[in-house]
């Protein structure tokens, strides 16, 4: 967990970076971990507020129930309802002069796409402003959550980016490879997980295993049982009926055959001995 004094100005993690995609947050939370970046540790006053809640700013917190610690993120403004564009969420500012952009004042942002299985956006944001038909003028809010892991034994603890932007700016806001620190942060595999509620991969995380499917059993049939090889004393039922294996089964087609073809065989042998006693018994001329 994060600490500092209280008394200490709380400034923004980062005061003007867009963070594109999930890679970008894990990266600045991977350079407050080392220390290259300051996080937030407590709330923000009504003058800490107004002085950094602007375009560009980004701030990661630690969520914590430690009275000193932060719950939640507040910051004095009104929003919007949430908007999924992975892996962010994304919150409109309601402002009163709030209206349509015109479209020859719309920000023209030129992050390219990423070829892929499912074509995705290079950039949460600019998915945001493509699939929102109301284009605020305010502000947009932009969070993610993170569990993180750094040891075996470390109890897993839950880090959350807000970041801040107007579509005009958006634009000219840079990014983490413009940045000469956190372009060179490599981010250890399996240290932070999504913190989203419906991400399987939180499961694993906290250390609770993914269960165990046990395969389905197969389904027996209440009016047959076989009975090859089968030891059980258990009282058959009356609506049960005993199959024989299948080399019993072929042994007495065999017999049945067998018996068949001797029947057969013996019906001629008496038809022919009757014809020629019937021959013998007539008069010679």
């Amino acid at each position: 967990m994060f600490y500092a004094p209280a008394q200490d100005t709380q400034c923004p993690t980062h005061p003007r970076l867009h963070v594109r995609d999930s890679r970008d947050a894990h990266t600045v939370f991977e350079a407050v971990r080392r220390g290259l970046l300051k996080p937030v540790v407590r709330r923000l006053n009504e003058l800490e507020r107004t002085s950094y809640i602007r375009s560009g700013a980004l701030f990661v917190w630690e969520e914590s129930d430690d009275e000193m610690g932060l719950k939640r993120w507040t910051d004095g403004k009104v929003w919007s309802g949430s908007r999924m564009r992975e892996p962010y969420l994304f919150y409109d500012e309601k402002v009163a002069s709030d209206e349509l952009l015109p479209e020859t004042t719309a920000p023209k942002c030129t992050y390219r796409f990423v070829d892929g299985p499912s074509r995705t956006w290079a950039s949460s944001a600019q998915s945001h402003f493509e699939r929102s038909d109301h284009h605020p003028s305010g502000l947009v809010k932009q969070a993610y959550s993170a569990w993180v892991l750094d040891s075996v034994d470390a109890k897993p603890r839950k880090w959350h980016l807000t970041a801040y932007f107007t579509y005009a700016d958006l634009p000219s806001i840079p990014v983490i490879d413009q940045d000469p620190i956190l372009r060179t942060v490599s981010v250890p595999a399996g240290i932070y997980k999504s913190g989203k509620a419906r991400s399987r991969t939180s499961d694993t995380i906290c250390g609770t295993p993914p269960s165990t499917a046990t395969p389905p059993s197969r389904p027996s049939s209440p009016a047959y049982r076989h009975t090859a090889g089968h030891t059980s004393s258990s009282p058959m039922r009356k609506d049960q009926v005993v199959l024989p294996s299948l080399q019993t089964a072929i042994a007495h087609s065999h017999l049945n055959l067998h018996s068949q073809q001797h029947r057969q065989h013996g019906v001629r042998l008496a038809e022919d001995q009757r014809m020629i006693q019937m021959l013998n018994s007539r008069p010679i001329l």
